[in-house]
């Protein structure tokens, strides 16, 4: 009697799991205003955006990182918006943005797509990219769509090759079949995904809030397919044929700087590093991030 108890209570487990695991897998989001933006009704997923400085059809455009929104930016947008158009975009299933259920929603291509889509609503022909951690990978990947479009390219701590990144483990688990979605409803306890996101900062720099915002509006599928194949190599960047500025903090674990930098070197992309900082150095240390960035913006580019 006792045994049949105990298996039917491990098959009632199992199912528990089995639809735990369809219903995260299949959540959908629809799109709302976030952190200041507004939301743009897009033929793809609707994405949340915000705009500074004048308008135009010139504009540097702001990409967040994997598990981040357009909240990361805001010590560095106001300014680099002085004396130019600045859009932040929140990358499908982040922030604001529409979160589909479709996982190929997430891939690089799918997020270039959105982003072009996007700055076309909003008149812009003529962008420089700036991309941080994953947004480096939409970035280089839009660049590649859309040659017209991009003028220059800004990386920061956009690992250089898929074997570069040192994802927690814990990171890695909340994605695995079954266990995964299980794991995943904790991941609003701080106690549990702090750890986790200290990665993305400097040992010394405290975590702030809008980490644990962006982590909590991320559905299961934004949260697993946002990273499925994303990282371009420090090659792919190169072939881009355009101006590119690589970024990368000093103190970087997660996507860590001595082997990064120096596959970015090997690949004629020697990149400015930044001291003090981590993974996140427009967050952590915005005035040399912006110093770089502004320097780089206003250099002529080559004649097309």
């Amino acid at each position: 009697m006792k045994l049949r108890i105990a298996v039917g209570v491990l098959l009632l487990a199992v199912v528990a799991l089995l639809l735990n695991e369809l219903v995260a897998t299949k959540e959908h989001r629809r799109a709302e205003p976030f952190a200041g933006g507004h939301v743009l009704e897009l033929h793809g997923p609707d994405l949340n955006v915000r705009e500074y400085g004048p308008p135009g059809d010139r504009a540097v455009v702001l990409l967040h990182g994997y598990s981040a929104s357009i909240e990361w930016w805001d010590q560095v947008a106001a300014p680099l918006a002085r004396d130019q158009r600045v859009i932040a975009i929140d990358l499908v299933g982040h922030g604001g943005s529409e979160a589909p259920g479709d996982g190929a929603a997430y891939a690089s291509a799918a997020q270039a797509a959105a982003v072009r889509e996007a700055l076309e609503a909003l008149g812009v022909r003529h962008a420089v990219l700036v991309g941080h951690s994953m947004g480096g990978t939409v970035a280089a990947e839009l660049a590649r769509q859309d040659p017209e479009l991009v003028d220059k390219v800004v990386v920061s701590d956009t690992p250089g090759a898929d074997d570069l990144v040192s994802m927690p483990l814990l990171g890695r688990m909340v994605c695995w079949p079954v266990i995964g979605p299980a794991l995943d409803l904790f991941r609003g306890v701080e106690a549990i995904s702090e750890g986790s996101l200290q990665t993305g900062f400097a040992a010394s720099y405290h975590v702030p809030d809008f980490a644990h915002r962006s982590l909590e509006r991320l559905t299961y599928a934004g949260l697993c397919d946002s990273n499925e194949g994303s990282h371009p190599t420090a090659e792919t960047l190169a072939a881009l044929h355009k101006p590119v500025l690589v970024l990368w903090g000093d103190e970087d674990v997660l996507t860590p700087t001595a082997p990064n930098v120096e596959r970015y070197t090997a690949a004629g992309l020697p990149p400015v590093v930044i001291k003090g900082s981590g993974h996140t150095p427009m967050v952590e240390q915005p005035d040399q991030f912006l110093a770089a960035v502004t320097g780089f913006i206003k250099t002529p580019a080559p004649a097309r």
